[in-house]
C-alpha cells in the first residue's frame, strides 16, 4: 500500500522525505559529489517547495534547504535497485531523477512549451531561447545521465543536446545561464556550447537557476587531459622547435581573446557593458593580492626565498606598480574560473564551459565585472601545472632533467597563447589589456601570484605533495619582480 501511494501521490513522497526517510535524505546527500558541506556534517533538511513536472512516475523538482544552503534534487520513484537510493517504502523507492531518462525528455518539452510548473510556495519556469529549433518528438530522444560528476549533474539528450542541473542555486542569475545566453543571442562568438533553454524558480527568496540546455559540442576531452596526453607522447622530444601542440595552445589564446572581445562589445547590455578600470579597483585588487601573500601560511613556506625579505609594505607597492596601467583598459565580464579543465577540445580548435565562476565565491562576487587578465592568468597557471604535473610522473633520477626540459616548453607555451591572446583582442572597440607588453606582462604575474596562493592554499588542505607547484610559481613570479 505504501508503495502505490508513492506512485501515485507526489505528497506522499514528499512528507516521506521530511519525515520518517530524513536521515536516509541526510545520508543521501553527504554522498554527493556535489555538496558542499561533507565535512561540517548536516544539522537540518527542510523541503522548501517542490511541483510535479509529470504525474507519471511521479516526477518531482524538489528545492531542500539544507543549513544555509539550498539544493536542487529532483526525485523520482523506482524499483529499490533501480540508481542511487534516497530512501524506500515498501519496494519502491525515491531515487534521483537524472537517473530515469523520462527526466530530461521531459524538461525538454516543458521548454520547448514555455510551460510553468507550480510549486507550494512558487513557480519553476521553463524557458527556451528565442527561435531555437527543439527536437520535435523529445520522447523518442535517448537520454543518459553523463557520470564524472562535479558541482552539477548533467544529461545528454540525444547526440545535440545536454542538460546541466545548477544542484547549489543562490538567488539571482547564475553566470553560467547568464553568459551563454549573451554570448548565443547577442554576439556571433561560437566557440562555447550555445544555450537552448534554462530552468528558473521564482518564490519569496528571489529567482534561482536551477538549469541550463545546452549545445552538445563533440570533442575530444578536456583541454587538461589534453595538454597531458600530448606532453607524455612527445617525452624528449619537448624540446624540438616544431610542436603541434604549441600551435593549439596559441590557438587557444586567440579563443580566450575571442571571448573576451565578444563579452566587450554590446555597451547597450547593462550587464555586459565594459566600464572603465577605476583607481579604486586596482585599490582593491591590490589589498586583495598582497593579503593572500602575506598570509602566514605563505610566508612561511617562502622562507629563504626570493622576495621573501620584502616587508608587507614593499610586497603591496610592488603589485599596485604592476596594476596600475590597468587604469587605460575596462573591465568586463571574465570567465572567472579558467583553466585548462574549463576547455574541450575539439577537432580544429577548442570551446569554453562552464562560466560559473569559482563555486565557492558569493553570487554576487562571480557576476562582478573584472580585469580580463585573470582568466588570461588562470590558463598560464593552468600550462604550469600541466608541465609540471607530467614532470612529477618521470623516475626519481630522470625527474630534473625532465622537469627542466618541460619548464622550458612551458615558457614558450606562455609566450604562444599570450600572443594569440594579444592578437585577438586588438579587434575590440574598448582597450582590454595595457597596450604596451611589458605592462600587460607584470599585470597579468599580479594576477597568477593571486592565483598561485590559492592553489596553495588548496594543496596544503587536499594534496600536500603538490604544494611545491605553486610554490614555485610564486618564487618565479618574486623573483621576477
Amino acid at each position: 500500500m505504501a508503495s502505490r501511494t508513492l506512485r501515485s501521490d507526489p505528497r506522499a513522497i514528499v512528507a516521506l522525505l521530511a519525515g520518517t526517510g530524513r536521515d536516509d535524505l541526510a545520508r543521501y546527500l553527504t554522498r554527493q559529489r556535489w555538496f558542499a558541506a561533507k565535512t561540517r556534517g548536516i544539522g537540518a533538511v527542510a523541503v522548501a517547495d517542490w511541483g510535479v513536472l509529470d504525474a507519471d512516475g511521479p516526477l518531482l523538482l524538489l528545492l531542500l534547504d539544507v543549513d544555509d544552503d539550498r539544493y536542487y534534487v529532483p526525485v523520482t520513484v523506482a524499483a529499490s535497485a533501480a540508481g542511487d537510493v534516497i530512501t524506500r517504502s515498501g519496494d519502491d523507492a525515491v531515487v534521483d531523477a537524472h537517473d530515469d531518462p523520462r527526466f530530461a525528455r521531459r524538461a525538454l518539452a516543458a521548454m520547448a512549451a514555455g510551460r510553468d510548473v507550480a510549486g507550494q510556495a512558487g513557480r519553476f519556469g521553463f524557458r527556451a531561447t528565442p527561435g531555437w529549433a527543439f527536437p520535435p518528438e523529445p520522447d523518442r530522444l535517448p537520454a543518459d545521465r553523463h557520470r564524472g560528476e562535479q558541482s552539477n549533474t548533467s544529461m545528454m539528450l540525444g547526440t545535440g543536446l545536454m542538460l546541466k542541473s545548477l544542484r547549489r542555486p543562490q538567488p539571482g542569475l547564475n553566470p553560467d545561464l547568464e553568459i551563454t545566453r549573451f554570448l548565443t543571442t547577442r554576439t556571433a562568438f561560437r566557440e562555447v556550447p550555445r544555450l537552448a533553454g534554462w530552468v528558473e524558480y521564482e518564490g519569496r527568496r528571489g529567482t534561482f537557476s536551477l538549469a541550463v540546455l545546452q549545445e552538445f559540442v563533440p570533442n575530444q576531452g578536456d583541454g587538461w587531459k589534453h595538454v597531458l596526453a600530448r606532453l607524455r607522447e612527445r617525452g624528449a622530444a619537448i624540446e624540438r622547435a616544431s610542436d603541434p601542440l604549441l600551435d593549439e595552445v596559441h590557438r587557444l589564446g586567440a579563443i580566450t581573446g575571442g571571448l573576451h572581445v565578444a563579452l566587450a562589445s554590446d555597451p547597450s547590455a547593462a550587464e555586459f557593458a565594459p566600464e572603465p578600470v577605476t583607481r579604486a579597483d586596482v585599490e582593491r585588487w591590490t589589498d586583495d593580492i598582497a593579503r593572500d601573500l602575506g598570509g602566514d601560511d605563505i610566508q612561511r613556506l617562502l622562507r629563504d626565498r626570493p622576495g621573501r625579505a620584502a616587508g608587507a609594505e614593499a610586497r603591496r607597492a610592488r603589485v599596485l606598480a604592476a596594476l596600475s596601467p590597468l587604469t587605460a583598459t575596462v573591465k568586463i565580464r571574465v570567465h572567472g574560473d579558467y583553466h585548462l579543465g574549463q576547455v574541450l577540445k575539439t577537432t580544429d580548435g577548442f570551446v569554453i564551459i562552464d562560466f560559473e565562476g569559482e563555486p565557492a565565491r558569493p553570487l554576487a562576487d562571480r557576476r562582478r565585472r573584472q580585469a580580463a587578465l585573470r582568466d588570461v592568468a588562470g590558463m598560464l597557471r593552468s600550462l604550469d601545472y600541466a608541465a609540471h604535473a607530467v614532470g612529477r610522473e618521470a623516475p626519481e633520477g630522470e625527474r630534473a632533467a625532465r622537469l627542466a626540459a618541460l619548464t622550458a616548453w612551458e615558457d614558450r607555451a606562455r609566450r604562444a597563447f599570450l600572443a594569440g591572446y594579444r592578437a585577438a583582442v586588438t579587434a575590440s572597440a574598448e582597450p582590454l589589456v595595457p597596450a604596451e607588453e611589458p605592462a600587460l606582462l607584470r599585470a597579468c604575474a599580479a594576477f597568477e601570484l593571486e592565483k598561485a596562493c590559492y592553489e596553495l592554499r588548496y594543496e596544503l588542505n587536499n594534496r600536500p605533495d603538490w604544494v611545491a607547484i605553486p610554490l614555485a610559481g610564486i618564487t618565479r613570479i618574486l623573483a621576477a619582480a
